[in-house]
């Protein structure tokens, strides 16, 4: 083998064996097989399916990210609650369709808990080659989920309970929060995630 295939190749092994999560079969990633989602610890049965809805969708479309301005859009997506805590959250170009809806092998994944109204939710992505990443909020009075755009590992903190979380919704942050309204699909079945 050449030196200098042999140099490209180095940095590209390096490169690789830094990650620390898989792609599977669809293309979505996944954590490691042993990765100990901190939250799977706190899954509770849902006693009471009205504050999640497992049997829908919560949908975000045409949001942005700072309340003072349009100019930057989030990209719309859904997120899917599972009765023993699993989430999944999909980007979509077009209204959710159903066959992405009840593939489990697509979109980001993790797990959620419930403390009353607050939800808060662990996913897993690739950001620093594999890593878990935690989203807080509340179900609104109109049942869809509201979640904050501020980090919750901020401060010093872990997370922001009732008061924080209703401060931060009610403009006392720069960011818009994301509203995901909840909405029924014909169709949709219920797989049990597979992460």
């Amino acid at each position: 083998m050449k030196t200098t295939t042999k140099m490209l190749l180095i940095p590209i092994l390096l490169l690789v064996s830094c990650s620390h999560y898989i792609i599977n079969e669809a293309g979505y990633i996944r954590p490691p097989k042993h990765y100990k989602f901190t939250y799977r610890k706190k899954v509770k049965p849902l006693g009471n399916p009205t504050i999640i809805d497992t049997n829908a969708v919560y949908y975000l479309s045409d949001a942005n990210f700072y309340r003072d301005s349009d100019a930057y859009k989030v990209n719309d997506r859904y997120l899917r609650f599972y009765a023993d805590g699993r989430v999944k959250l999909q980007s979509t170009k077009t209204f959710p369709k159903i066959n992405e809806v009840n593939d489990p092998d697509r979109g980001i994944v993790g797990y959620f808990h419930l403390k009353d109204s607050l939800v808060r939710i662990q996913l897993y992505s690739d950001i620093g080659g594999g890593s878990d990443q935690l989203h807080f909020g509340k179900i609104d009075s109109f049942g869809n989920l509201v979640l904050l755009h501020d980090n919750p590992r901020t401060g010093f903190r872990m997370g922001f309970g009732k008061a924080g979380t209703d401060r931060r919704i009610e403009r006392k942050s720069y960011y818009n929060p994301l509203v995901y309204r909840k909405i029924y699909l014909e169709e949709m079945t219920y797989d049990k995630g597979n992460w």
